[in-house]
């Protein structure tokens, strides 16, 4: 495995967050019509986790689905 460039993410990190942020960009609940957030920490694809929030559990549930989806 590469090692973290200095100063910020590995850029495979960087193609992770992009290719989740695209899956779930027009994502909206259905109810309240809110996006979900989701926040990245990590520097490698080893360490990263991400941290999804929302409205409410219906929006994360249809937010999880999207991420999964192949």
């Amino acid at each position: 495995m590469l090692p973290a460039i200095q100063g910020g993410p590995h850029p495979a990190v960087e193609e992770f967050k992009k290719r989740t942020q695209r899956r779930i960009g027009d994502l909206r609940c259905p109810d309240h019509h809110q996006p979900p957030r989701v926040r990245f920490l990590g520097a490698t694809l080893r360490d990263v986790t991400v941290h999804m929030s929302g409205c409410c559990d219906k929006l994360i549930q249809l937010a999880n689905r999207k991420i999964a989806e192949q």
